[in-house]
């Protein structure tokens, strides 16, 4: 549950080292760039780094390279080669295969024509008439095409016409043939046919013959075509094997060359001198600096992270095993701030919490706490690893509630043979429903005063004391709530009555007033001497009796949305007994698959329900009382090939 700690960097040097500076500030993979030319005290002396990105060129001709060999690139391991003998050596392996690139090409184009022609010639089989003659004929013009089912039926409209038309071929949407109509004429008969839907369609020019000859004609073509392309292909495959290594070791070179051309726009020049400036973790300033310490005209300063008021430093998060997977959920509300808490472990905390509770069923949660496995071992997800604590949360609860695939008795052996007289939890005994929606708002109470807590310190580190103090999310605001949940909870559920003027005075009231006049008590403890009502008191006091109210009410209603959570252990059960019911009125293997299919569907739809029920409490209830979600990744240079092997390593690290 931390953010990690950040130094500002500011790194100096000469022009000629410039670009081999950027190439190791890359290479170390910790330094987050600034626009070191929107620093105001530096605009009037540094100026942009112009220049030509001389790696483009050559990397498009590889990705082009790449798509010719069918090769997929990717990051070379060991010594890769400088971006200009990357550049050379692309050029010339393009430019040994560029011919066998452009006959498969051209093949491919071929073969397509001619199956296309083949496709439109086989509806026309029974013509005996070569093409030549047909479509050549001085006073008559010929079009060949496909007519719709429907429009076919309506050609008898008109007779009358100086056209006809002959089918050769029809299936259940279209007639094939030709329609033939006087070369004077045929302009009018184009329009008609256009208005039936008639696609016309053209037969190709090299079909010379009757449509058997041109059949056989094309087929021998394109049998020669497709020995030929599989001999292409092959010269090309053997092209790939020998020259894949080097290929990716260019691509490795002119990657990195690129991307250390894209960190260009983040330097500043004066004279004959570089200015980059960014943030690094602070444990890993070390790398940075030992990286740069052999370039003698390079000089890093390490200086706190608020050193340059202008920059808004970035959010590293770095958690513990068990939390680290919720960083997604997190992530989804936004990107914590530097100075903001990370909520991570309280979501995981409370995630797991929540969902067990809800989903509470030990057969369940087993097979929940596999599906995760699974995903985290096969398919690397991190999603996987958030389902293995969701299931094991769930197969806990499960237990406690004696519920085993919807088996509510199941276990009454095991709870015996420990001392208990029964399960733990039964949930539908009537006693025990109210007591678990009682439990439910509890838990929403705490975790609600838990987010006040949150916010109060969040706003003594910010020195923000109307936030701190006297919002309705900060200690006036948790006294009152607080206050309401006690007194209300000993008045309806014990003989207990401390509902009196002390404390109603200083329990109730007296936040009431704060939170009321927080604005103007917020300014008095930050030192103005006058507080202004800047539209009038009337003004003031209407806004503000109405947001009092918005408060009150959002107490209640935050507090209420965690019904569900009790909601749910009951919706759960209930379900079950439904496909119990079901599978009893079910005899022999029936009544097995009944239960299988039931238990599969209720996972996936209570399961998914839960989840997003969750999820809601922890945006709207709690994340919303205290967290903005309003910072910025950490986001270091890396060199984007490699990125995703970094990432590896550091969660391997981790």
């Amino acid at each position: 549950m931390a953010i990690e700690k950040m130094r500002l960097c500011n790194i100096v040097g000469s022009m000629p080292d410039l670009e081999e500076a950027l190439s190791r500030c890359v290479a170390s993979g910790v330094f987050h760039p600034e626009m070191a030319i929107d620093t105001s005290e530096k605009n009037g002396r540094f100026a942009p780094l112009p220049g030509e990105n001389q790696a483009a060129g050559p990397l498009k001709l590889l990705f082009d390279l790449a798509e010719d060999l069918e090769l997929k690139l990717q990051a070379a391991p060991g010594e890769g080669l400088d971006p200009v003998s990357a550049g050379q050596r692309v050029a010339e392996i393009r430019q040994n295969i560029q011919d066998l690139s452009d006959e498969r090409r051209a093949l491919r184009d071929s073969i397509a024509q001619h199956k296309q022609a083949t496709s439109l010639i086989t509806h026309v089989q029974g013509l005996d008439v070569p093409f030549d003659q047909l479509f050549n004929a001085q006073y008559v013009k010929v079009r060949f095409g496909r007519l719709p089912v429907d429009s076919y039926q309506k050609l008898s409209f008109y007779d009358d016409e100086t056209f006809f038309f002959v089918d050769f071929d029809h299936d259940s949407s279209d007639y094939w043939g030709f329609y033939f109509a006087p070369s004077a004429k045929i302009a009018v008969v184009d329009d008609i046919f256009r208005s039936l839907y008639f696609e016309r369609l053209w037969i190709p020019e090299y079909a010379h013959s009757k449509p058997e000859e041109a059949l056989q004609t094309i087929s021998d073509s394109l049998t020669k075509e497709r020995e030929r392309l599989e001999a292409v292909n092959q010269e090309l495959k053997e092209i790939k094997a020998k020259k894949e290594g080097e290929l990716n070791r260019c691509y490795t070179a002119l990657k990195a060359a690129d991307d250390a051309f894209g960190i260009r726009k983040y330097v500043a020049v004066a004279n004959s001198h570089f200015y980059l400036e960014g943030f690094v973790p602070e444990r890993l300033v070390k790398k940075l600096t030992d990286s740069l310490e052999s370039l003698q005209s390079v000089n890093v300063s390490v200086q706190p992270v608020d050193a340059n008021p202008s920059l808004t430093p970035p959010t590293r998060l770095r958690n513990g095993w068990f939390s680290r997977p919720f960083e997604t959920f997190v992530r989804m509300y936004g990107t914590p701030s530097y100075y903001e808490y990370d909520p991570t472990l309280l979501v995981a905390l409370t995630y797991t919490l929540l969902f067990g509770i809800m989903f509470g069923d030990l057969g369940q949660g087993a097979l929940v706490w596999l599906l995760g496995l699974a995903m985290d071992k096969i398919k690397k997800m991190d999603f996987g690893k958030i389902l293995q604590r969701l299931g094991i949360s769930s197969m806990v609860f499960g237990f406690a509630y004696g519920s085993v695939f919807g088996l509510e008795h199941l276990l009454d052996p095991v709870f015996k043979a420990m001392g208990f007289a029964g399960k733990p939890i039964e949930v539908f005994e009537s006693h025990t429903t109210n007591k678990l929606l009682i439990a439910a708002l509890f838990v929403g109470a705490g975790m609600i005063s838990i987010a006040m807590v949150m916010n109060i310190v969040t706003g003594l580190r910010h020195k923000n004391y109307e936030k701190a103090f006297f919002g309705n999310n900060g200690l006036a605001g948790l006294v009152l709530y607080l206050g309401a949940v006690i007194g209300i909870s000993l008045t309806m559920l014990t003989s207990v009555n401390v509902l009196n003027p002390l404390f109603i005075i200083f329990i109730i009231v007296v936040p009431v007033l704060l939170i009321f006049f927080r604005e103007p008590l917020a300014k008095l403890c930050a030192g103005h001497k006058k507080v202004v009502f800047e539209d009038g008191f009337g003004s003031f006091f209407i806004e503000n009796f109405f947001e009092m109210l918005e408060y009150l009410l959002s107490y209640l209603s935050n507090s209420m949305s965690f019904l569900r959570v009790g909601g749910f252990i009951l919706s759960h059960a209930g379900m079950m007994a439904v496909v119990l019911s079901l599978s009893e009125m079910m005899s022999g293997g029936g009544s097995i698959v009944v239960m299988v299919l039931g238990n599969l569907f209720v996972m996936a739809l209570e399961g998914m329900i839960a989840g997003i029920q969750v999820l809601r409490l922890e945006f709207y209830e709690i994340f919303s009382r205290f967290y903005s979600g309003e910072g910025k990744e950490y986001a270091p240079l890396t060199i984007s090939c490699k990125a995703a092997e970094a990432a590896a390593a550091e969660a391997a690290a981790k």
